[in-house]
C-alpha cells in the first residue's frame, strides 16, 4: 500500500517530535528580574576532550545541585549518544530525569534567559561553537549583567575570562544571540533543571 506525500510527510513529522525533543515557547515573567546575576556557588568549569559537552554541562549543574560530578565518568553512561557521540537535547532531558529532577527544553529571548538564571540553578543553553559554522555545543550560564552573559564552557578554546571558578567565559548580548541561532528547530533555546 503507497502512502501519500501528506500522510508520509506526517508520519516523518509525528516521528521526529516523539524522537526529538523541540523546545517550548517560555513564558515565564521577566517582571522583577534583578539587573544583573552572578550563580557564585563554587564549581569548577571542566573541559572536554571530544563531543561531551552535553555531559560536561550537566557534571557542572549537577555540582551546583550538591553531587561531585565529573564529565567523562557521566558522558560513559550517557543516554541518547548519537553514533558520532553527541548528544540531542533530549538526551540532557533523560539524564537528569533519571536522577530525580526535572528538566525542561525552553526557547526564549534574553530577557526569560536572564530571568530564569537568576532562580539561583545554571541554564544549559544550545549554541554555536563559531557564528558562522554549524557546530553545536551545550554550556551553562551562570550570571548575567546589562551588557554580558557569563558561561562556564567546556571548550578551552572558547574561554576569554576568569570568574572565580564560576564562569570562564563572557559574551557580550548580541554575541549570545548571534551564537544562540542554532537551526529552526532549536534556535534560542535552554535547557531549565529543578529539583
Amino acid at each position: 500500500m503507497k502512502m501519500s506525500t501528506w500522510a508520509g510527510g506526517a508520519a516523518l513529522a509525528a516521528l521526529a517530535w516523539r524522537y526529538h525533543a523541540l523546545p517550548r515557547q517560555d513564558h515565564i515573567s521577566t517582571e522583577d528580574t534583578p539587573e544583573s546575576c552572578l550563580i557564585d556557588t563554587p564549581n569548577r568549569p571542566a573541559f572536554q576532550s571530544g563531543t561531551e559537552c552535553a555531559a560536561f554541562s550537566s557534571a557542572y549543574v549537577m555540582r551546583h545541585l550538591g553531587e561531585e560530578s565529573d564529565g567523562r565518568e557521566i558522558y560513559r553512561g550517557y543516554p541518547r549518544k548519537l553514533l558520532d557521540g553527541t548528544v540531542d537535547p533530549r538526551g540532557i532531558l533523560v539524564f537528569f530525569k533519571q536522577r530525580g529532577y526535572r528538566a525542561t527544553f525552553y526557547r526564549g529571548d534574553a530577557d526569560t534567559l536572564k530571568k530564569r538564571i537568576s532562580l539561583g540553578v545554571p541554564v544549559i543553553a544550545f549554541i554555536k561553537v563559531y557564528p558562522d559554522k554549524r557546530y553545536a555545543h551545550f554550556a551553562p550560564v551562570v550570571g548575567y549583567d546589562r551588557e554580558h552573559f557569563y558561561l562556564a564552557d567546556s571548550l578551552k578554546h572558547r574561554i576569554n575570562a576568569r570568574g572565580e571558578n564560576v564562569y570562564n567565559r563572557k559574551l557580550r548580548i548580541d554575541e549570545l544571540e548571534r551564537l544562540w541561532r542554532t537551526n529552526p528547530l532549536y534556535k534560542q533555546s535552554y535547557i531549565v533543571i529543578e529539583r
